[in-house]
């Protein structure tokens, strides 16, 4: 559903504030049964519209968690946005509109970010899957598709990390400036 955001820069801290707030929702209320691993549910969430440029399908803003909300303490009631479209949201994204039939197997898929950077992808192939619960109780078998993604990366910094023997801090720190409590 529309939560009235529009995907801008500009609104990012709002963007990350409500993206952060259903995520942890949908987690509390959603409980995920994967098959294979031990998975509380979404780690990511990703906000879609109308791309900016006609060139490309879609748009999105990717939100990630940067702490652990609570939601007696509003201050921690944050995350913080993808710069790229983000390879696993693109791809959640296509197989969606596989679902909906609005993407077809080998058709390209330009997705922008919020700040306009674009990866492209594309699903390859259609899988079915037979599957046993981890602790046995149940078999199923699920529909999947499998996705390719191409984008550009680039390096934004060549650190070296000193640590000296009297550090009071050898482990690193946080304080409330981005970062939860």
């Amino acid at each position: 559903g529309d939560v009235g955001l529009q995907l801008l820069p500009e609104n990012g801290r709002e963007i990350a504030r409500k993206g952060e707030m259903i995520k942890v929702s949908a987690q509390e209320q959603f409980p995920v049964q994967h098959p294979y691993f031990d998975y509380k549910g979404p780690d990511i969430l990703v906000f879609t519209s109308p791309p900016m440029s006609k060139e490309n399908s879609g748009r999105n803003a990717v939100v990630m968690s940067n702490g652990e909300l609570d939601w007696e303490k509003p201050g921690t009631w944050t995350g913080m946005l993808d710069r790229s479209p983000c390879g696993t949201g693109t791809c959640a994204v296509m197989a969606k509109a596989y679902m909906d039939s609005t993407l077809q197997l080998g058709q390209d898929f330009r997705h922008e970010s919020v700040v306009g950077s674009v990866f492209t992808g594309r699903l390859v192939e259609e899988i079915s899957e037979y599957y046993t619960a981890n602790d046995g109780s149940s078999s199923s078998s699920s529909h999947a598709v499998i996705p390719e993604i191409s984008g550009r990366a680039f390096v934004t910094s060549f650190t070296d990390i000193v640590l000296h023997e009297d550090d009071p801090f050898p482990e690193g720190y946080t304080v409330g400036d981005i970062w939860a409590s």
